[in-house]
């Protein structure tokens, strides 16, 4: 009985190894971003905060709509002047998503600036184009004889979103 047991701990010690080496790597998918990047301010936090990145950044805040949980920006966004809507959550005000109807914009230019941002798109279709990143996702609707709409979603806004709704 000794020896089984003794076999059985024998035979574990690699099992047990292996699962101690295994949490490094866990710690290194947690050091990934948690939020999405827009124009190089990260979609975190509540609107209060993420206005003033913006701001900094040089957009201008044309209209603040809380009641219907959305502001309204000026800006160049994708390398075009353009007005954009951030939407935040009711109770906590966490941004979630901006919307961009880029007019009068060649989409090769707009391609190029999100190619540049977030890699090559994962999905392309006759409807448009999607990119899955850290922390969120890019939509590109290219409906036609309309002007391109970009759709950025913070994973983390989406998620405190869906609780508050």
């Amino acid at each position: 009985m000794k020896r089984l047991l003794f076999l059985l701990l024998l035979m574990s010690a690699p099992v047990v190894m292996s699962a101690q080496e295994a949490a490094p790597q866990d710690s290194v998918q947690q050091a990934l971003p948690e939020h999405i990047l827009f124009e190089g301010v990260e979609m975190k936090g509540d609107i209060y905060d993420f206005s003033k990145a913006l701001q900094k950044r040089g957009f201008k805040l044309e209209q603040r709509d809380g009641n219907s949980r959305n502001y309204i920006f000026r800006g160049d966004v994708c390398g075009r002047p353009t007005l954009f809507q951030v939407s935040f959550t009711r109770k906590t005000k966490t941004v979630y998503r901006i919307m961009a109807q880029l007019k009068n914009a060649p989409i090769t230019d707009i391609l190029a600036a999100l190619n540049a941002a977030y890699g090559e798109p994962f999905d392309v279709t006759n409807r448009g184009y999607q990119w899955q990143v850290p922390g969120g996702g890019v939509m590109l609707g290219t409906p036609e004889g309309y002007d391109p709409t970009l759709v950025v979603m913070d994973a983390a806004g989406v998620a405190a979103y869906k609780e508050e709704n």
